[in-house]
Formats: C-alpha cells, sequence, structure tokens
C-alpha cells in the first residue's frame, strides 16, 4: 500500500512540476523581473515581492476552487448515485466553461497582437511587486485552467491533507523556481545570467497566446471526457 502511494505521489509530482513551470512563465512576468533585476537597487527584495504575489494568486485560486470542489458538493447529497452525478456535472460544467473560453481565445488570435508598450520603469516596493505578481496570476483564464487541473491532481494524490500541502508546495517551488533561478545567477554568474536573459527576452517578446489557447482548449476536453466517460466510484 505504501509502495503504491508513493508511486501516485511521485506521478502526481512529476505533473505539478510541468503544471507549475507552465503556471510562473508569463511574458509579462518575465519582462518585468529582467526590468527590476537590471534596474532596481535592491533587487532581490523586490523579486521576492513579486514571487510572493504569485503564491498568493495561485493560493487564492486554489481555495476559490474548493467551493466547486465536486467532495463538496457530495457532502450536500446523500446517496450515492447523486454524488457521481455532481461529481461528472462539475467536470462537465469545467469543460463547458474552458471550451467556450478557448473558442473566444481562438478567435482572437485572428487579431494581430497588440503592440507591447514599454514598461515602466519599476518602483521595487513590496506592495508594488506584489500586486504585479497577483494580477499576473488571477487575471489569466489559462492560469484558471491550470490551477483547477491542480486542485483535481491534489485530491487524486491522497486523502490526507498533509501530503496534499507537500504536493502543493511542488507546485508552487516550481513555479517560483525560473525567477529564483535567474536572481540567484545574475550577480554571481554573470555569463550564465546573461544567456538566462537573452532566453527570458525572447520569451518575454513571443506571442503565446496561440499556446495558452490550446491548452485551454486542451483542459477543457479533457474535463468533458471525464465528466462523460470518467468511471463511476460509486
Amino acid at each position: 500500500m505504501l509502495e503504491s502511494d508513493l508511486l501516485r505521489f511521485a506521478g502526481a509530482a512529476v505533473s505539478l512540476i510541468g503544471l507549475g513551470i507552465v503556471m510562473g512563465i508569463s511574458p509579462t512576468t518575465i519582462a518585468v523581473s529582467l526590468r527590476v533585476l537590471t534596474d532596481v537597487p535592491r533587487a532581490k527584495r523586490a523579486m521576492g515581492f513579486m514571487l510572493l504575489g504569485l503564491v498568493i494568486g495561485a493560493t487564492v485560486i486554489m481555495l476559490a476552487l474548493q467551493v466547486i470542489d465536486p467532495r463538496t458538493l457530495e457532502a450536500l447529497v446523500s446517496r450515492d448515485v447523486e454524488k457521481v452525478l455532481v461529481r461528472h456535472s462539475v467536470d462537465l460544467a469545467a469543460g463547458a466553461i474552458f471550451i467556450i473560453a478557448g473558442i473566444i481565445m481562438a478567435l482572437r488570435l485572428r487579431r494581430p497582437p497588440k503592440p507591447k508598450k514599454p514598461h515602466k520603469k519599476p518602483t521595487g516596493s513590496p506592495w508594488t511587486m506584489t500586486l504585479i505578481g497577483l494580477s499576473n496570476t488571477v487575471i489569466s483564464f489559462s492560469d484558471f485552467a491550470t490551477m483547477y487541473i491542480v486542485a483535481r491532481i491534489l485530491r487524486a494524490v491522497s486523502e490526507d491533507i498533509v501530503i496534499r500541502g507537500v504536493s502543493y508546495l511542488v507546485f508552487i517551488a516550481a513555479m517560483i523556481a525560473p525567477y529564483v533561478l535567474l536572481t540567484w545567477a545574475w550577480n554571481r554568474f554573470p555569463g550564465v545570467a546573461e544567456r538566462i536573459s537573452s532566453f527570458f527576452s525572447r520569451l518575454a517578446e513571443a506571442n503565446l497566446r496561440p499556446w495558452a489557447t490550446a491548452f485551454v482548449l486542451l483542459a477543457g476536453l479533457v474535463f468533458l471526457a471525464m465528466g462523460i466517460w470518467g468511471e463511476p466510484r460509486l
């Protein structure tokens, strides 16, 4: 039993690491990070508050998703058949929402990307940096889709709240890891920092809208499939 639990946790951890990286990397956040490291005197402090904002944003979404947790809704019904219907209806509703959002995002792909305005020099103040991190997490529909998948993985990995908490920390660590690595290498290894900065600069200028659209559509299809063909657990 213990071995199967470890295998399930390991599989979940791999998925959560990938989702954490997807969640954390944003062209806007990357651009702000490069400006902070270049122009702000106390760059490490400013980056720390920005990452705090990212973590707060992800956690706020995670807590909000508990309201539509199938397990929470199941607690309101008594019969097993009703519980299965609740679980499947939540997946179907989530899938439909993601598909509709993905279609809207796909239609907007026809429009040329808006020219990116030059970012103002960051002040590095704690409130501003936290707000930047927070806003870049909670206003993106693809981030919401990512967090919905994360929530489902956490519910599946274990009933133990401690194991779920550790799994969530794995996700958070992966989400902030690119920025921690960049900040750590910036002054310590100038050559490495320059290569990382060059890569991040290209990524910040890239048009990631098609990838975000594909991800939201894929999430919608996955949850529709779960709602239609998911195995009932009576």
